[in-house]
């Protein structure tokens, strides 16, 4: 299946270009391989010694969207977020899906990681958050709205100012 990941190029326009990367959230390495100079994070080597093979997908998949859109995904389906200034910053999120349905694929936040071991705290908490607030639907004592809001909140709280996190819905 692979360690899935989209990133999101910053466009002059200040729109952005979505790429894939199959093996993109393994270890969140590719904050620190997106380059000037390794714009697709220069896999080589990795698969296949004898050529160049970019980590990244160099097409993107979809073009000149808002970053609303940009971020905008399955977020059961993928485990990292990336986006790349103009300046080339890279900025590493970690999709939390919000859903205690199939129904809303993108319904979540997007936490601002610097490290896998802080993606691996920030998941931990999630999945024991996200847990409790599922026995609460199961008792009635939620329903759906009322779920977004709660974790929306929590996430927020649990983050304070030390991260940047995006909602999406």
């Amino acid at each position: 299946m692979g360690h899935r990941a989209l990133v999101a190029y910053e466009r002059p326009d200040g729109r952005y270009d979505r790429h894939y990367a199959h093996w993109g959230a393994t270890d969140l390495a590719l904050r620190h391989e997106i380059a000037a100079e390794t714009p697709f994070a220069d896999g080589n080597g990795k698969r296949n010694p004898n050529r160049w093979t970019p980590a990244i997908d160099p097409t993107p998949r979809e073009r000149a969207l808002s970053f609303e859109d940009a971020a905008t995904f399955d977020y059961r389906a993928y485990e990292a977020f990336y986006v790349v200034s103009l300046a080339w910053d890279v900025t590493a999120f970690l999709p939390l899906w919000f859903g205690t349905t199939d129904d809303e694929p993108h319904a979540g936040v997007l936490v601002e990681v610097d490290s896998e071991n802080d993606a691996e705290r920030a998941r931990r908490w999630f999945r024991a958050t996200r847990a409790v607030v599922r026995d609460m639907v199961c008792r009635e004592a939620l329903d759906e709205p009322e779920v977004h809001d709660y974790l929306d909140a929590r996430v927020s709280e649990w983050t304070g100012s030390r991260r940047e996190v995006i909602s999406v819905r």
